[in-house]
């Protein structure tokens, strides 16, 4: 089954330093990795990137590094273009998402995709998407 993989996880890891808790998101990767074919899009590379400097002061290089070594090898990144940008267009004005939550659905949804790897509740709005996180069930 596909599954759509967002921003926070992907932070989480990328910055958590200590132990207990890092281990918590390496093992919920770890599971959806046994249990999914897992798809993200350039634009949660970008927030990763962004929010892994801003908000937690990790350097590029590291998150760079991160990315190549820690999602590249098992997750695919899906494209974004014209048609992504008229479906988000559509559930932004619809739905009332952000921009970046709307980009994120119409790229699941034009790679049939149902299920999201999120914390984002705001993506709980969107009708024929389920979200997963740590302690739900797909």
């Amino acid at each position: 089954m596909k599954a759509f993989l967002d921003t926070p996880l992907l932070v989480y890891l990328n910055t958590i330093a200590e132990d207990e808790r890092r281990l918590v998101y390496e093992s919920f990767y770890l599971d959806i990795l046994s249990r999914y074919k897992l798809y993200t899009d350039v634009l949660v590379l970008d927030e990763l990137i962004y929010v892994s400097k801003r908000k937690y002061g990790i350097p590029y290089s590291v998150t760079l590094d991160f990315i190549e070594a820690i999602v590249l090898p098992y997750v695919t990144v899906i494209g974004l273009g014209e048609d992504e940008y008229r479906e988000a267009a559509r559930l932004i004005a619809k739905l009332n998402l952000k921009p970046s939550d709307a980009l994120h659905v119409a790229a699941m949804k034009m790679n049939g995709i149902r299920l999201v790897i999120s914390e984002d509740k705001e993506l709980d709005k969107v009708p024929d998407v389920k979200r997963v996180w740590l302690t739900s069930s797909p």
